[in-house]
């Protein structure tokens, strides 16, 4: 007599069949059922969802991997010790112009030029540390791209490194551009010096020598007198251009002496051509600030140092310049006329230059004047 059909097991069976078909294609949403029974089967079941679970996690976990591995705009490339290609990203695909398929399994030096992979993967191995480099990529239709590398270990016991590549192009081409900019930029500026020069300078030079020339031929003392009172006031016209063409030349030594050597050297040339005495002093403390931040600061006390020329009528010119890592102070004062009831900016005289440029720099300015009692200007600039 046969044993009756036990309905309910083969039901569980059933599922459980259902369960890891659906795995097998990658579904790991489906969850057996328990019985109340909690027998072997139930615990079979019980670890299956477990492992389901388990699944559903790592997929989760990979399929995120793969997106982050493709959608890096550097390509990745994973090769073995000898250098065969295992996987790479999609924008190794863009940068080569191959296809997928001609690509997986080649040798990377193929596509691009090592000095010496098998020492590169030894060192590597050995060491285990990165190794940058730069190199050149061919792509398909034979151009040679200029690229930085990066390669370091992924996987020991595989064997197996990661290699990025980095386009270089656009870095050089941007590079390329800033060059050709400041090649336009000198002619331009070798031009409207030359242009400064021969219509003032030049002119000038020729009505001086015209000067002397009539001075040395005239015998009346009065009109001798008034030639020399205009030949005086020609050589001051004369040593203002000359000054004013130097005013614009000296930012470029910022460039080339660094800030504080191009106040001293800007002092040195106002007290050689006005007689106007400067007491600089400058503590830099080995902070090291942006180009942006010295130029407009250079600019902020030629700025200052102009309008003390040209309205303040004084002698004497102090600029305290402080730099610390996180800070830039700069104290500026002198001794002349000064303003009337000026205990903020006024527009005009070039100071309004001045507190454009602070604001620039997200700084704060103090600026106080007395009559007879000369110009303070106090300024703190915030360093990142």
């Amino acid at each position: 007599m046969s044993s009756p059909i036990n309905f309910e097991l083969d039901d569980r069976f059933l599922q459980l069949e259902d369960t890891l078909l659906a795995y097998s294609h990658g579904d790991f949403s489906k969850k057996l059922l328990l019985s109340d029974n909690l027998d072997t089967l139930d615990s079979i079941m019980s670890g299956i969802n477990m492992l389901g679970e388990e699944l559903e996690e790592t997929t989760i976990k990979r399929d995120f991997f793969n997106s982050a591995f493709h959608s890096i705009t550097d390509s990745l490339v994973v090769i073995d010790n000898a250098g065969a290609i295992i996987d790479f990203n999609e924008s190794l695909v863009v940068l080569l112009e191959y296809k997928k398929e001609e690509i997986i399994g080649q040798n990377i030096t193929k596509f691009l030029k090592f000095n010496s992979l098998s020492k590169t993967i030894q060192k590597l191995n050995k060491d285990m540390k990165a190794i940058d480099f730069e190199s050149e990529v061919t792509n398909s239709s034979g151009k040679k791209i200029m690229v930085e590398c990066h390669v370091s270990v992924i996987d020991n016991n595989k064997c197996q490194s990661l290699v990025k590549i980095h386009d270089l192009t656009y870095k050089l081409q941007q590079e390329a551009s800033r060059i050709a900019t400041i090649i336009k930029t000198q002619e331009e500026e070798r031009n409207r010096v030359a242009s400064d020069l021969h219509d003032s300078i030049g002119q000038q030079i020729s009505a001086l020598k015209f000067y002397f020339d009539s001075i040395s031929k005239q015998k009346d003392d009065k009109l001798r007198a008034a030639l020399l009172k205009k030949t005086e006031a020609l050589i001051d016209n004369v040593s203002d251009e000359i000054r004013n063409i130097c005013f614009q030349l000296m930012p470029r030594s910022v460039e080339k002496f660094g800030l504080g050597q191009s106040i001293k050297q800007l002092a040195d040339l106002i007290h050689f051509s006005t007689g106007i005495k400067f007491d600089v002093k400058i503590n830099e403390d080995d902070a090291k600030i942006d180009s942006n931040v010295s130029m407009s600061i250079y600019r902020i006390i030629q700025e200052f140092v102009n309008n003390s020329i040209k309205h303040s009528k004084c002698k004497n010119i102090v600029i305290d310049l402080n730099i610390k890592p996180k800070a830039l102070s700069l104290l500026m004062t002198d001794d002349g006329i000064g303003f009337v009831n000026s205990p903020t900016l006024k527009r005009g005289n070039g100071l309004d230059n001045i507190n454009l440029r602070v604001k620039y720099l997200q700084g704060e300015i103090d600026f106080t004047s007395e009559k007879n009692n000369g110009v303070m200007l106090n300024i703190l600039i915030p360093l990142q």
